[in-house]
């Protein structure tokens, strides 16, 4: 499935080919104050089924309560 998007601000835009049965939900905490709401959806695409179209993400490590490491990418 092509999927289109982009941040908030339109800094950063890109594309994918994703398969809608690898969406997932999260309920952790991390991800709630993230999204502020109960949860939060995402879906895993391989490199090389996504392209960046405009921007460049600034990215951070985020270490969680279960001590899994997760890079987080917003825009600058």
């Amino acid at each position: 499935m092509h999927a289109e998007g982009r941040c908030h601000c339109g800094s950063i835009r890109y594309q994918a080919e994703v398969d809608p049965s690898r969406v997932a939900i999260c309920h952790c905490t991390d991800c709630q104050v993230l999204t502020g709401s109960p949860y939060r959806v995402s879906v895993v695409v391989p490199a090389e089924r996504f392209t960046l179209l405009a921007g460049e993400p600034k990215f951070y490590v985020k270490v969680a309560a279960s001590g899994n490491r997760r890079a987080h990418a917003f825009c600058p």
